[in-house]
This record gives C-alpha cells, sequence and structure tokens, in this order.
C-alpha cells in the first residue's frame, strides 16, 4: 500500500516553547520527529509509518487518511521565532562523530520512554537517531567507521521494531526488522521481533520458522534464551489449536449421519451395505422379486 504524500509549508513561528509543531495536518508526532532534523530554509521529504502518523484510526477529516496508513511529509521550514538559542547544526555540516553522538542520545532517550511505557515516544526517539544515519552518509564510510555506524543502524532499528510490537503496529515492526537482517542475517532478536509481529498477524507458520531460526541462532552460540523457547511453545499450540479445528471441521462436513435419519437416506445405506453373496446383488434380487410376481399373480 503505497504512502500518503502531504506538501506542508511549516513557520517555526508555530513551535511551542519545547519545540513542538503546532497547526498542519493531525499528524503532529510525525511532523515534530522530521521538523525537529532541520533548519530554516531547508525542505525535506519524510515518509511516516502509521504509528507516527493517524494511527489505527486513520483521519476522515482533512485530510482523509485511511486507517494504518504509512504518510509522506514534504516539509520545509520558512521561519523561526520565539527562540534565542543557537540554531541547530545542519546534518550535512556535523562531523562523523557529532552524527554517532546525536544517534546515541535519541536512542538513549528512546530506550529510557520505552522502559517508561512511553512507547509512541520511544518511537519518535528512535526514528530521530535513523535521521542522521543516511543512506548517503553511510555510503561513505569505511573500516570502523562503517563498522560503528552499521551497529548504530541495526539497533535503531531493532529498537523501532521493539516499539512497534508494544504499539500493536506488527506490519511497521516486520519493516523494520527486514532492515536488520539486510545488514545482520544472524541476528536472533530480529528473528524473535520478526515471530512475534507475524504472530500477531495472523501468520502462525512464518512466525514459527523465525522462532526456530533465533533458535538455532541462539543455541550455535551456546545460549539459550528463554523468550524464544516460551515464544515456541505458544506458536506450536496455536498451530495444533488451528489443525484440530480445522479437522473438526471438515468432520462436520462430510460424515455421514445414519442414526435419527429419514426413513430413505437409512435405507440407502442398509443397502449400501448388503453383502455381495447375501442373495444377489440389488438389481438382481429386485429382477427376481419382479418375475416371482408376475408368475404367483399370472392366470
Amino acid at each position: 500500500m503505497e504512502p500518503i504524500q502531504f506538501t506542508l509549508s511549516a513557520r517555526a513561528g508555530i513551535a511551542d516553547e519545547e519545540g513542538r509543531m503546532r497547526g498542519g495536518p493531525a499528524c503532529v508526532e510525525a511532523l515534530d520527529a522530521c521538523a525537529m532534523t532541520m533548519r530554516v530554509g531547508e525542505r525535506a521529504t519524510f515518509e511516516c509509518g502509521a504509528a507516527l502518523a493517524y494511527g489505527k484510526e486513520g483521519n476522515f477529516s482533512f485530510p482523509a487518511v485511511g486507517k494504518d496508513r504509512a504518510v509522506v511529509l514534504d516539509l520545509e521550514i520558512l521561519g523561526a521565532r520565539g527562540s534565542a538559542a543557537a540554531p541547530e547544526m545542519r546534518q550535512r555540516d556535523m562531523t562523523y562523530e557529532q552524527r554517532v553522538e546525536r544517534v546515541r542520545a535519541h536512542r538513549s532517550n528512546g530506550n529510557a520512554a520505552f522502559a517508561g511505557g512511553r512507547a509512541r515516544e520511544a518511537v519518535r526517539e528512535y526514528s530521530m537517531a535513523l535521521t542522521y544515519l543516511t543512506e548517503d552518509f553511510m555510503m561513505q564510510l569505511f573500516d570502523k567507521y562503517e563498522v560503528e555506524a552499521h551497529e548504530e543502524f541495526v539497533a535503531a532499528h531493532g529498537n523501532l521494531a521493539a516499539a512497534y510490537l508494544r504499539l500493536g503496529a506488527f506490519e511497521d515492526a516486520v519493516t523494520h526488522v527486514g532492515y536488520v537482517l539486510k545488514v545482520d542475517e544472524n541476528n536472533a532478536k530480529a528473528y524473535y521481533r520478526r515471530g512475534k509481529a507475524r504472530a500477531g498477524l495472523g501468520q502462525e507458520d512464518a512466525a514459527r520458522e523465525d522462532f526456530l531460526k533465533a533458535k538455532k541462532i541462539t543455541e550455535a552460540a551456546g545460549l539459550v534464551d528463554a523468550n524464544v523457547v516460551k515464544a515456541l511453545r505458544e506458536i506450536d499450540a496455536a498451530i495444533r489449536d488451528r489443525e484440530r479445528a480445522t479437522s473438526a471441521a471438515f468432520k462436520g462436513i462430510f460424515n455421514t449421519k445414519t442414526d435419527g435419519g429419514d426413513a430413505s437416506s437409512n435405507a440407502d445405506a442398509n443397502v449400501a451395505r448388503q453383502p455381495p453373496d447375501g442373495g444377489g446383488s440389488f438389481i438382481s434380487r429386485a429382477v427376481a422379486s419382479l418375475f416371482g410376481k408376475s408368475r404367483r399373480e399370472g392366470p
């Protein structure tokens, strides 16, 4: 499903003292997260998941957005007022160390929010962390810098997957696990999280495959993950329940009822149960009966 696109011209003058944007579309959380990464005069495009936009309910006024829809914000900051603080440094002017510092700061804030039960706030912070790890920036890295940045990239997407799981945004969780596995295909935690998301989507068989992969990876490292073991036990029980329900449904469809049925159906069943040497076939007995009757009724 394609995300819905909005074009916004936001003046920072509608930001409050804490920097939150006021006005514009109702997807305030997405607008906050995006605008906080920009400076006056900049224009940027952001794709935001449903959890930071209009959520499960959607928006039925203006703009009309369906349930669980992602949005693309084409955002331009035209002006600012009300703050004497020094302007935020442009990302493109930051050194590698400054970017990584911002990433870690937002991830730390996100972890605190997640631990405090504020999953939406955590999503915002983790999303902010990823704005500093753009594709163009990552492509320029090499050696230890590339390794370190990819570790932060994997951690931030993994954090986002966990936060979306808590929000019940299972498709978003699957998406962010996909980013993790592109970089680290042996990430047991990623398989576990995708398994939980797929289970939430009713994809029990696919979820079981992910849990088995997570179990195999952890066991290869000489470890046992109790969460994975529990998840496997639960998904196996769910699959057994599904199979029993399916079997019972088919049994009910194809089961032939002979007790208490009507006379014709019982007669048919009795005919079907006649042995071939118990007086001949049904047809031969019928013919014999006919001719016998004719002889008795003749002159």
